[in-house]
């Protein structure tokens, strides 16, 4: 009896084992399912970037080249949609040319036509939606649109400052400027100038290319990315310019100024492996 009583108590432990097998199982399998949903490529964005005026006293100069890199973080909700995220650093910038009111090296108040090259730097996460073509002989292709967040975490230029007109009267109240030819030009290069910079910068995306499939989950990615950013990125005022010239007001014979308005534009080559 004993023996028979073991016998039966035995099948219900035998039952258990295989049910706690079939659900590790289930879970293991739903926690890979799950593994595939999430598609992790770290890239490379060699970038040409500018930085376009928003007023007529502004001159734009030379498109530059620059470096980025990053994460990006697909979720898929189908084999063909994902929500796109991530975490890149971007380097950015551009040339401009304006007047600006300055205080000379010897401490006297100008009016100088400034040539800066700005050389900005930025953490962006972008929020994108992706879509992708079924495998075509190793070949998929994507795009993708949505928006960049963006916090500037350096600031500097490069400057030359061409000095235009110097302050010679002795009455704050009643300036009297001069042509500035006694003061020389300078040249200041990595200049800091966080504050003359807006901390945020957002941007829309449009992106597109393909990916080759090395092995498995594993391909070589290739796009073309179009980052502009919607909001002025600068923080700093300009005399207006009038026929060439530094602008004074009739009344008071102060500069004219304004604020500088600028937005930065990327167009970046993306290179990277995705997982």
């Amino acid at each position: 009896m004993p023996l028979e009583g073991q016998c039966y108590n035995s099948k219900p432990q035998r039952m258990k084992k295989i049910i706690s097998v079939i659900v590790i199982a289930m879970i293991s399998t739903s926690m890979m399912a799950q593994a595939k949903k999430w598609k992790i490529a770290l890239h490379v964005d060699p970038n040409v970037s500018w930085i376009k005026p928003d007023n007529k006293s502004m001159t734009a100069g030379e498109n530059k080249m620059n470096f980025g890199f990053g994460v990006a973080i697909d979720k898929m909700f189908t084999d063909n949609y994902a929500i796109g995220t991530g975490f890149n650093i971007i380097n950015t910038g551009g040339q401009l040319s304006y007047f600006q009111e300055r205080t000379s090296e010897s401490g006297a108040r100008t009016v100088a036509l400034m040539d800066r090259v700005y050389k900005l730097k930025y953490a962006e996460i972008p929020i994108t939606l992706k879509l992708r073509t079924n495998e075509i002989g190793y070949i998929t292709y994507w795009a993708q649109v949505g928006i960049g967040l963006g916090i500037n975490i350096k600031a500097k230029s490069d400057d030359v400052i061409d000095y235009k007109k110097v302050d010679i009267s002795t009455n704050a109240d009643s300036l009297r400027w001069a042509d500035a030819t006694l003061i020389l030009d300078e040249t200041v290069e990595d200049e800091d100038i966080s504050d003359d910079i807006g901390i945020f910068r957002t941007s829309l995306i449009i992106a597109g290319g393909i990916e080759y499939n090395l092995s498995g989950d594993a391909s070589i990615v290739a796009g073309v990315n179009f980052n502009n950013a919607f909001n002025n990125i600068l923080n700093h005022n300009g005399v207006v310019k009038s026929n060439n010239e530094p602008a004074f007001n009739a009344t008071d014979n102060k500069p004219k100024t304004y604020d500088l308005r600028g937005i930065s534009n990327i167009v970046a080559l993306q290179i990277g492996i995705l997982f």
